[in-house]
């Protein structure tokens, strides 16, 4: 869901939500493989350019990317009812930061100790 989110209504090259979404090349390629076969996107030549594709949305990817955007628009709302609303949007904020790839993330938390 989060590349849906990601992808342009024009639609994108496989690197572009891959360096949006700080994921490697390869896992951005699974991702799109996994949502053609949802039928949610699909791959296209770019007209732009012989050598590239792009990952275009289909109608069932918009409406799939709609419905998500009003779940969360809802569990948003929610949320500012339960804990204010500055404080959701304080939160959203901290979130958006810029945090690195999730690899980088997960190399740097600890290992399992071991007796």
């Amino acid at each position: 869901m989060t590349l849906l989110n990601q992808l342009p209504s024009e639609g994108a090259s496989i690197a572009e939500p891959a360096r949006r979404l700080g994921v490697s090349a390869p896992t951005a390629h699974q991702w799109v493989h996994e949502l053609v076969a949802a039928g949610v996107v699909t791959v296209e030549s770019d007209p732009r350019s012989a050598r590239s594709k792009l990952v275009l949305l289909t109608a069932a990817g918009v409406r799939r990317r709609e419905e998500t955007m009003q779940l969360l628009a809802g569990l948003e709302a929610t949320l500012a009812g339960r804990i204010g609303t500055d404080t959701v949007i304080a939160l959203r904020a901290a979130l958006e930061e810029p945090w690195g790839s999730p690899e980088s993330a997960a190399a740097e938390l600890p290992g399992p100790s071991t007796p």
